[in-house]
């Protein structure tokens, strides 16, 4: 009877550490975390030197209670720490601090994310957020992000499908915010279509550097700690021969599926997928992906981190020389 009492009494407990992760804040989440271990704060501190981090034990308190947040570079590290100690999954605890109380430095960021001048590397992206609500990105969690990318039989790209799940981490999370830009032998704007769960709000085009940002309105706002689903499209027209897809992140996030659906009767001689923390950085390369028979090359990435994660393939008689070139002439979304 003991231990079937102790089963329900663990069962509500994780119920309940998994309520705050989603909704927060930080300081309730970082108390439950450390109630459902049964450790000291003694014992955390411990467990954070062996990791090279130190923190006191009054700041852990401090933070626990809410009485204060972590702010500077290794206070923040110490956070990835802990949810390590604690057993939680990356970012859990990370993306808590963000816009739940904006005030100083903590004003319109997340820790971790990268500002969209790092993550593009081009002016115009900045021009055209001008007068669209900087913080609409960082309102919201990306739980999963699915996209689909089409080539044609001249090896043209045709179109990007994206289904993406968000849960809202503040009050006031009502829209997503898409910035795409096209190649340079691209002068159509993009076409926007195939809106599920929301709909267009305002747009803003930069026609000669070929960047295009636009608000996707949800249907209905979402209470924190709230989820939803949207869905869309993007095409630019072109012919031009495509040789790669990048996904521009600027905030963590989870779940990645990134997938390029090639014409059957075309396929590339070769894949690769690769990372780099941010636009002026070599990229890394991750690992090779194999091409099935109908089509298909696939990217995952379990935990996003912020920067450019990519398919880069080869046609016969191409190079893959630009896995360490900056600056890529792309079609992607933040």
């Amino acid at each position: 009877m003991r231990n079937q009492s102790l089963s329900r009494a663990g069962t509500v407990m994780g119920t309940e550490l998994a309520r705050v992760l989603r909704s927060g804040p930080f300081d309730l989440a970082l108390r439950t975390a450390i109630r459902e271990q049964g450790l000291s704060l003694e014992a955390i501190q411990r467990r954070l030197a062996r990791r090279g981090i130190q923190v006191s034990v009054s700041s852990l308190s401090y933070w626990q209670r809410g009485r204060s947040r972590p702010e500077r570079a290794a206070s923040l590290d110490a956070v990835r720490a802990l949810e390590e100690v604690l057993e939680l999954e990356r970012h859990s605890l990370i993306v808590l601090l963000g816009p739940r109380r904006p005030r100083g430095r903590w004003i319109d960021h997340i820790p971790g994310s990268l500002d969209h001048r790092r993550t593009f590397g081009d002016q115009a992206v900045e021009r055209v957020l001008a007068d669209l609500d900087p913080r609409a990105n960082t309102r919201v969690e990306t739980l999963h992000t699915r996209i689909d990318v089409h080539i044609g039989p001249e090896r043209e790209e045709r179109r990007v499908d994206v289904l993406q799940i968000v849960r809202a981490l503040d009050r006031g999370a009502d829209r997503l915010v898409l910035v795409t830009r096209a190649g340079p032998e691209t002068s159509a704007d993009a076409d926007l279509f195939g809106l599920v769960g929301c709909r267009l709000g305002r747009r803003r085009i930069d026609r000669e550097h070929g960047v295009t940002a636009a608000e996707l309105l949800f249907d209905l706002p979402i209470p924190p700690g709230g989820s939803t689903i949207v869905e869309y499209s993007y095409a630019y027209p072109s012919s031009h021969v495509a040789t790669e897809y990048e996904r521009k992140v600027g905030v963590p996030g989870r779940n990645l599926a990134l997938r390029v659906n090639f014409d059957a009767g075309m396929l590339p001689a070769g894949c690769t997928a690769a990372w780099r923390p941010h636009h002026d950085t070599p990229a890394r390369t991750l690992q090779e992906v194999r091409i099935s028979s109908t089509g298909q090359a696939c990217l995952v990435v379990p935990d996003v981190a912020p920067g450019v994660h990519g398919l880069y393939w080869e046609w016969d008689g191409t190079s893959a020389d630009r896995l360490v070139r900056p600056n890529l002439p792309m079609s992607a979304g933040s």
